[in-house]
């Protein structure tokens, strides 16, 4: 794997919509908060386009990126939001400019499909972490510090206080991961990153937790299961049950989880600090890492 050079103080963020399209005052809020942390930072206009929710079409979003990447004044790249459409763009990605022209990238959510389609077509770690719309809640100098540390030394050791052991057992492998729904939408597309001894990392919200069994079924009969190393899985927010009168589904997350590893060693850590509420630790796809699941929990970049 290929990491892009090391964020240092004085860098420019450069900011892109890849799905829904942000406030310009809320863009603007963010960019103060990147500068105000020692950085440059970098509004492309296509922020300002506009297709129903969506910051134009997938031709502006793509070419939006396409500039960030090749302008040598852009060090590293942080999106405006998630939301949807993503994974629309994959196909008109030129990949070879990314690979030639390594650059931070980071966002979650939607954003999902994004850094795996790059980490898998071109080696280049990218990262799963916020993006502007999350930098203005109210836990954004947390998570912005972790994103520091993670995209300049490489080093970090992930605070897991409040994690929980599912199964024991320690590992070592590579950071892949984000939201499940979007990994579902990326088996079998030429879009997923070798998950061969992975420490495969999930987290979703706003899913019915019937979808979410499937979701874990369909990584089971894909085979997923059989080739990672540890499991990580991170907040699973306003997953629904059935309400009253209809009977509830009645399995919770951690059955589905236990239900659909059910055969295999690995450990497995839940509640650990990154989703759509709480903690959103930086996490990379495509650097090493250790995992812990005992007595004592720990996750850490080596």
């Amino acid at each position: 794997m290929m990491k892009p050079p090391a964020l240092k103080k004085g860098d420019t963020i450069g900011t892109l919509s890849l799905s829904h399209a942000l406030d310009d005052d809320r863009i603007e809020a963010a960019g103060a908060l990147i500068r105000g942390a020692g950085y440059g930072f970098y509004k492309h206009p296509q922020t300002h386009k506009r297709l129903h929710r969506q910051a134009g079409t997938v031709k502006d979003r793509v070419d939006a990126l396409h500039d960030l990447i090749k302008n040598p004044e852009i060090d590293a790249i942080m999106v405006t939001s998630g939301g949807n459409r993503t994974l629309h763009i994959l196909d008109e990605i030129d990949y070879d400019l990314i690979k030639n022209n390594p650059k931070i990238i980071c966002g979650y959510s939607d954003t999902t499909a994004l850094l795996w389609a790059i980490t898998a077509r071109t080696d280049v770690v990218t990262y799963h972490g916020p993006d502007l719309a999350r930098l203005l809640k109210a836990d954004s100098p947390t998570l912005f510090s972790s994103f520091e540390a993670v995209t300049s030394t490489g080093e970090y050791t992930y605070p897991m206080h409040e994690s929980h052991v599912l199964k024991t057992g320690t590992a070592t492998g590579t950071l892949y991961g984000g939201n499940l729904c979007l990994m579902t939408n990326l088996w079998n597309t030429g879009y997923v990153p070798d998950l061969k001894g992975a420490l495969l990392y999930v987290e979703d919200e706003c899913e019915t937790l019937w979808n979410i069994d499937r979701m874990f079924l369909y990584m089971r009969r894909m085979g997923v299961f059989d080739h990672i190393s540890g499991l990580i899985i991170g907040g699973f927010s306003d997953c629904a049950d059935y309400k009253a009168p209809k009977p509830s589904f009645g399995y919770t997350l951690e059955d589905i989880i236990k239900e659909h590893t059910q055969g295999y060693d690995f450990p497995i850590i839940t509640k650990a600090p990154f989703g759509h509420i709480g903690a959103l630790e930086t996490m990379p796809q495509g650097m090493k890492a250790e995992m812990i699941a005992d007595t004592e929990i720990s996750l850490k970049l080596i």
